[in-house]
């Protein structure tokens, strides 16, 4: 096959995929090696975490791992001049909705049911890479099923650039933000000797601390203050929505030269968003505990809310590239970041909420109770709202759809083009039947 003049962006891909799998593996096996060592010789580990939670961690990398192997394949085949074909993911059958979200559930349950049982807990990993993986496939077909965002080699590489040009940045990003605020803060509290001196005295308390609740009566007060209310709005609903879904639409900007609708855009935006919600929740839910079945479902409802956000912006994107709409590209955009802000914005209601309960020894806490009902109310309205809005959107698109009649043009490795505008199709279609002008003679 003739090399294109874009061949580059394949070989970024394929170096990308296949590093990302090795690092993933690679983690995977120092993780069980770690716990072996530290299950023989505890002294050298110097690690709490058990057998089990050590077969979690590791599942979690692999499938990781595993995420990446498509996207190698096909970059490849790509790289080898091999035809690449189109990946169309097929609509999802009412019938075949219904037994991802039973098998969701039973997973969660499961993994939770069996994780007391000395013998039948070794099968929880299995059912916690259910439990996260099975939403993933459930939401990312609501929003893509019978749209077309291209060649199996984009389809495979939006979710690996979501891993690696989505929540890697994401990640560094945050964590260099939070270290620039503990400096600020530091520098403020030096600055207040009196403040100082009660921070060092709370610090001594809780490094003394024997338990949990010893723990939440010391560190209470400080966390259920107001401005501690402020601050984790400022950054939970505020920067960290910024910064994600402007890392989660990298993998759609990556191929911007190649949208041919918004629905594609759209398509590869949930793509991305679906391999970020997947790592996120496999490493956050990654510890066995009580509260394990209840962190899953969590962990499942966000992912859509990040495939949601994420198919937003890729609209934005799509629009700028096909249509020219600037004004489309930013409203998808606060959309996206105004949905993320809000969701984060309950998160945190609710979590405060609960430890100005917790602490309240007189009744319970007013303000407490209304600030985890309304995050509850806001979130339960997102859970419904959300998935209804996937499904219209991507039937509006499909309805939108022209198919492809005649010969089909090459956009991405022989890949019909598809999910056109009424508009962009009669445009191509005339130019198509214009007849081309004579030859000069010889």
């Amino acid at each position: 096959m003739e090399r294109r003049q874009n061949d580059w962006k394949t070989v970024l891909l394929a170096v990308g995929a296949v590093g990302g799998a090795l690092l993933a593996f690679s983690s995977a096996a120092l993780v069980v090696a770690f716990g072996i060592v530290g299950t023989f010789q505890p002294e050298l580990a110097n690690t709490k975490q058990s057998a089990l939670d050590v077969a979690v961690m590791a599942s979690a990398l692999v499938v990781i791992g595993a995420a990446f192997l498509p996207a190698a394949y096909y970059s490849i085949q790509h790289l080898r001049g091999q035809a690449v074909p189109a990946g169309r993911p097929r609509l999802l059958q009412v019938w075949q909705g219904i037994l991802l979200v039973l098998v969701w559930l039973a997973a969660a349950l499961g993994a939770q049911f069996l994780l007391g049982n000395p013998i039948a807990k070794w099968v929880t990993p299995a059912l916690y890479v259910l439990a996260i993986v099975v939403p993933v496939v459930f939401f990312t077909q609501l929003a893509t099923s019978g749209l077309s965002p291209g060649s199996r080699e984009r389809v495979w590489g939006a979710l690996a650039a979501g891993i690696g040009l989505g929540i890697t940045p994401a990640v560094i990003a945050e964590l260099l933000l939070a270290l620039v605020g503990l400096v600020g803060l530091g520098i403020y509290v030096g600055l207040h000797p009196e403040l100082l001196s009660t921070v060092q005295r709370l610090a001594n308390q809780l490094e003394n601390a024997t338990n949990l609740e010893e723990v939440l009566n010391l560190a209470g007060p400080w966390l259920s203050s107001p401005v501690a209310l402020i601050l984790a709005l400022l950054f939970f609903s505020g920067f960290s929505p910024i910064i994600e879904e402007t890392a989660k639409s990298l993998a759609t900007w990556a191929v911007f030269d190649r949208l041919t609708s918004p629905a594609q855009g759209f398509a590869i935006g949930a793509l991305s968003g679906a391999a970020f919600g997947l790592v996120e929740s496999l490493l956050v839910s990654a510890t066995p505990d009580t509260g394990w079945t209840a962190t899953l479902l969590v962990r499942g409802a966000s992912t859509m809310m990040h495939i949601m956000a994420a198919s937003l912006t890729g609209w934005g994107i799509g629009s700028l590239r096909t249509r020219k709409s600037f004004g489309g590209l930013i409203g998808m955009y606060l959309l996206a970041i105004s949905l993320h802000g809000i969701w984060n914005a309950s998160v945190v209601a609710i979590t405060f909420g609960s430890v100005r309960s917790a602490l309240a020894s007189s009744g319970p806490d007013p303000i407490g109770v209304v600030l985890m009902f309304t995050g509850a109310a806001v979130l339960l309205a997102l859970c419904l709202a959300i998935p209804l809005a996937m499904t219209g959107m991507n039937w509006r698109f499909r309805t939108l759809a022209v198919p492809v009649t005649t010969a089909p043009r090459e956009v991405w490795n022989n890949v019909p083009v598809a999910d056109e505008s009424p508009a962009d199709a009669k445009t191509r279609s005339e130019s198509e039947s214009r007849p081309s002008p004579p030859a000069p003679p010889p």
